[in-house]
């Protein structure tokens, strides 16, 4: 992957390709300086059809953000066969991320360029220090790592419905510390390593959903 400058991209067609994520646009909209404080922290980078960009076995400090483009999930570097598609507006890596653990998968361009976001996870998983990243910033970006994560259990409950993890699934707390909150945002950090680990246990066990 090749790094970018913010430069190499005009500010309108940046924000173009942010608003299809959710977290960047809802950012954008309410609170503008955290916005641009995040994007002084964000990495963006670009990388060309058939390069592999995040390999099995790595760390995954990073969460990535596709802007554009297609990618394969590979079971190997060196793997033809894909096991998923994910395109632009999706999360990369956010199970290995929350659990820090590696990467299960290496990940392969499929469209002709790939255009990334990412953000180092440190700036995020000290929930008592809110003096670059406020409250609701933390909260926002808690709340979509849950809603990634819950996705693609009940995508895997969806076409394995007996699969014994789905009484797991049901047992998973919900929130229910006041919105808003420090007692919220510990909450969902919570319930965000416990949804992790058990995405980690399903895809283990091989049932893992088709897209």
């Amino acid at each position: 992957m090749r790094g970018l400058d913010r430069e190499e991209y005009p500010p309108d067609t940046l924000h173009r390709l942010l608003r299809g994520v959710t977290f960047f646009k809802d950012l954008l909209s309410t609170n503008p300086e955290q916005f641009e404080l995040l994007m002084s922290v964000t990495r963006f980078t670009s990388a060309d059809q058939s390069e592999v960009i995040l390999h099995k076995g790595e760390s995954a400090e990073v969460l990535y953000f596709l802007l554009k483009g297609e990618l394969s999930v590979l079971q190997s570097d060196v793997s033809n066969n894909a096991l998923n598609l994910i395109t632009a507006g999706e999360i990369l890596g956010v199970m290995a991320m929350v659990l820090n653990s590696t990467r299960s998968a290496s990940l392969k361009v499929n469209s002709r360029t790939a255009l990334l976001a990412g953000i180092d996870y440190s700036h995020f998983d000290d929930l008592h220090d809110h003096s670059m990243f406020s409250l609701d910033t933390k909260l926002s970006f808690f709340r979509m790592l849950n809603a990634n994560i819950r996705w693609n259990l009940e995508k895997n409950r969806f076409a394995n419905p007996d699969h014994p993890l789905v009484a797991e699934l049901r047992k998973v707390p919900l929130i229910t510390k006041p919105r808003g909150t420090q007692e919220e945002l510990q909450a969902l950090h919570q319930q965000a390593h416990a949804l992790a680990q058990l995405l980690c246990d399903w895809n283990e066990s091989g049932a893992i959903a088709e897209r």
